[in-house]
């Protein structure tokens, strides 16, 4: 084989980088790349695998780093007999969340890491992985041609991928023989400017800018073009290899300001022959505004790359997610309080279940603890345990005020820039939706309504900046802990009367955001079909098109010939089989097993006691002398003289096995081996229908012998 490319088919490399997003492990992940190589090519993948994951090989790393949201696999594929070395790098691309939190720190990093050129966490990421992966490699002593490197990207990871391709490796050579980039976010001239400080360098030479901002300054075009030929004449651009679908939301948008074209593009793939995706609807978005948004949110690249996720938010809004961590940490704790006062209440003889609002309670809390000591009775300890609650109670309601004053001073700092954006929105979405009636996207009366529904944001933005300023002062909220419990009461009162007035608010606004998402357009539907041609599946069945083959979740489907009506599963059903066929082989082993013990336990037990037993007789009638003592014990001895035994004749009787112990376990094997047999013909049966629906396929017998299992 001599080292050729191993995964040398788009569908090979396609169904092997969609193993990314299934949380496989790391024998998994070699079995399956297995199967599908041999799927797809017929012949069995004759190297080793080995499977670098980066949550083990960054663990040390991102113990002290902020979370960058990478992920990624290196597959190592190495046989000294066949002379193959090969590695693959493959970045996942992005998820809409992480596996141990709520924020979508991927595509943050989407809008503050491309889109915006303010960091570069995730291509540090992916470099140091390829590098300390590539170290481990190169460092295994074996007999093996040089290595050859490859690299694989899908969405995000296509557009981390291919930078990696762009930057040299430390010996200033490109890092892969070939990149393949699936649907890929292109990199930004923005982007790159972060990362590459010699380019960085050539646009401030070349356009005369002198600080980060002026770069969104730069002519749109020019500075596409200006980066596309420094780039081209750095590399093979012939390396870096895009498959994209003509209706991929993110080809959609890669018209977009800052977006580059550099690789090599075979055409589109097509992977809805009625829709044609929504690059024309982006393209007529204003490249003014989004130089606006651009410009905006470069103002908060520095907290981005300090304190990540949360600090760009906090820093964006006022929003502290690390707050609603903690309440909602505290939340379980603080409800089980609550419940012990409303049971106290009812136990007074106040009807607790009855009262719903906020005011009525803290009405009855406020009488409660005012009443006279004898009004209460005389169960002290009851009394004590009442108010033990209520102040335990008032006590966690004040620890979260005290706890919100922070976010609430936030947000009164940064509302009004929220709102001012969202104005902004308001007065130039006309504009933006008017190209959406215009494309046919949606109607007027749809148009209408999504306004509509953005001037209710707006108003409930206000009313909860009203509300802070007008009922949230912070100094109060602080000096809560220092009054008396009256007071307390009585502030905490109004304290939570705001807050209802807020969430009511919040209920608005998720209300008209339901509203929003509601809208009947079809725009959102043209949005679905771009979102669904993003992901490899769609992919990997746009290239299997005109074949009788198809593709859901990684499996093989099959269509006789002539009859397309009909897919068959051909992953599954050899699966089936073959975990059919192991289970029957294992209960035919464990029935040998069986058999083998009777046999050595019982019968060869009783053969060998009954040959031990004729043994001891023919010694007995060969040498009678030898056992005269025996005679003593029944005879008296003779007065002068002895007795000799001369003769011993012994007239044995031996059965053979009884056949109460042996014809039961016999016929207990028969009838497990007959239900054995049984399940061996259902499993050959499965076999036989299906290679009999594809008696023209040839490969079909090949896959149920072959064993992939790693």
């Amino acid at each position: 084989m001599s080292n050729e490319e191993l995964l040398n088919t788009d569908i090979l490399r396609t169904r092997i980088m969609d193993l990314e997003y299934e949380n496989l492990s790391n024998k998994e992940v070699e079995s399956e790349i297995r199967r599908i190589y041999y799927e797809e090519t017929g012949k069995k993948l004759s190297a080793e695998v080995t499977v670098y994951r980066s949550d083990d090989i960054l663990k040390e790393h991102r113990k002290t780093k902020i979370d960058s949201g990478f992920d990624g696999t290196i597959l190592h594929f190495q046989s000294e007999e066949k002379k193959i070395n090969q590695a693959i790098t493959i970045t996942r691309g992005s998820e809409l969340g992480e596996k141990d939190t709520w924020k979508p720190i991927d595509w943050t990093y989407n809008l503050m890491g491309i889109f915006v050129g303010g960091t570069d966490n995730q291509y540090s990421d992916a470099k140091r992985f390829d590098d300390e992966v590539n170290s481990i490699i190169q460092n295994k002593e074996n007999d093996l041609p040089s290595i050859e490197r490859y690299g694989f990207g899908h969405s995000l990871g296509g557009n981390n991928i291919t930078i990696l391709q762009l930057m040299p490796d430390d010996e200033g050579e490109v890092r892969f023989k070939k990149v393949y980039a699936i649907n890929d976010a292109s990199p930004t001239a923005y982007q790159l400017a972060v990362i590459d400080n010699k380019f960085r360098v050539s646009v401030n030479d070349k356009f005369q800018i002198n600080n980060d901002e002026d770069i969104y300054t730069i002519p749109e075009n020019e500075l596409k073009a200006f980066t596309e030929e420094y780039y081209k004449n750095k590399i093979d651009e012939t390396t870096i290899n895009h498959l994209t679908a003509e209706e991929d939301m993110l080809y959609g948008v890669s018209g977009v300001r800052g977006f580059l074209e550099i690789g090599d593009r075979n055409g589109f793939l097509d992977t809805d022959p009625i829709f044609s995706g929504i690059r024309e609807l982006v393209d007529k978005i204003p490249d003014q505004d989004l130089r606006t948004i651009q410009m905006f949110l470069s103002n908060y690249s520095t907290t981005y790359n300090k304190d990540g996720f949360d600090g760009f938010i906090k820093e964006l809004t006022g929003f502290n997610p690390a707050v609603v961590d903690s309440v909602l940490n505290a939340r379980s704790e603080f409800s089980e309080t609550v419940e012990k006062v409303q049971k106290s209440m009812n136990d007074l003889g106040k009807p607790f279940t009855d009262i719903t609002e906020a005011d009525n309670f803290w009405s009855v809390v406020k009488e409660s603890v005012t009443l006279p000591f004898d009004v209460v009775g005389t169960n002290i300890n009851f009394q004590n345990e009442l108010l033990h609650g209520l102040f335990q109670t008032i006590g966690n309601i004040t620890e979260l005020i005290v706890k919100a004053v922070p976010m609430i001073i936030e947000m009164t700092k940064k509302l009004p820039e929220v709102i001012s954006s969202v104005k902004v929105l308001y007065e130039n979405l006309d504009p933006i939706l008017q190209a959406f009636v215009d494309v046919g996207f949606i109607s007027q009366v749809e148009k209408d309504e999504i306004v509509s529904y953005i001037k209710e944001i707006e108003t409930s933005l206000v009313a909860i900046q009203k509300t802070i300023d007008e009922s949230l002062d912070p100094s109060l909220l602080l000096a809560l802990n220092s009054k008396d419990p009256n007071s307390q009461i009585e502030e905490i009162i109004e304290i939570v009367t705001a807050f209802q007035k807020i969430h009511s608010e919040i209920s608005d606004i998720q209300e008209a955001f339901e509203g929003l998402k509601n809208v009947d357009t079809s725009f959102m539907e043209h949005f679905s079909v771009s979102a669904h041609a993003h992901g490899l599946d769609a992919v990997i069945n746009a290239l299997a098109v005109n074949k009788n083959i198809s593709y859901k979740n990684n499996d093989m489907y099959m269509s006789p010939s002539g009859n397309g009506e009909i897919k068959v599963n051909i992953s599954s059903s050899v699966r089936i089989y073959q975990k059919g066929l192991s289970i029957t082989e294992e209960k035919e082993s464990n029935v040998k097993k069986l058999k083998a013990l009777f046999d050595i336990e019982y019968l060869e037990d009783y053969q060998n006691r009954q040959r031990e037993i004729v043994t001891q007789i023919h010694t007995m009638e060969s040498n009678p002398s030898q056992y005269s003592y025996l005679l003593y014990r029944t005879l008296w001895n003779p007065v002068g003289g002895y007795y000799t035994l001369t003769t011993i004749n012994v007239n044995e009787q031996l059965f053979p096995f009884p056949s109460k112990i042996n014809e039961p376990f016999s016929h207990m094997i028969e009838t497990i081996e007959g239900e054995i047999e049984k399940e061996k013909v259902l499993v050959k049966k499965i076999r036989d229908s299906i290679e009999e629906l594809f008696s023209e396929e040839e490969k079909i017998t090949k896959m149920f012998d072959y064993q992939y299992g790693g």
